[in-house]
């Protein structure tokens, strides 16, 4: 399915579940009725501030678009969540992890992970 049809169909099952109309939509998120509609065809879509202002309007967090979910926070939810965290790591590939007051270099490969402290680069 085309990823423009994929999203309006989402669009349109989230103002639905809302339990608003085209018009209500129009007023929460400030987008043109004849827009909407065509994104709920999935004749178009939305740019990513318009994407943002009906997601907020639908209470909505997320979207799938193909393979891909696409979620939206507010930068007051946007902050990274406490406790532990699963990463996944390829083998052969390098990752830097720059934290406040450190940075290290991880290399994953089959002989073991190797982890590297980075030095800062001051700007």
């Amino acid at each position: 399915m085309d990823w423009k049809k994929e999203l309006g169909i989402q669009i349109r099952e989230g103002r639905r579940d809302s339990l608003l109309r085209q018009e209500d939509l129009k007023e929460r998120a400030d987008v043109h009725i004849n827009m909407i509609s065509r994104y709920e065809r999935g004749e178009s879509a939305p740019e990513l501030d318009v994407l943002i202002r009906l997601a907020t309007a639908l209470n909505k967090e997320e979207f799938l678009i193909g393979n891909h979910r696409v979620v939206i926070r507010s930068a007051d939810t946007a902050a990274v969540p406490s406790g532990p965290k699963q990463l996944r790591l390829e083998f052969g590939k390098e990752y830097v992890f720059d934290g406040a007051s450190s940075s290290m270099k991880i290399q994953p490969s089959r002989d073991g992970l190797f982890i590297t402290p980075q030095k800062r680069k001051e700007a």
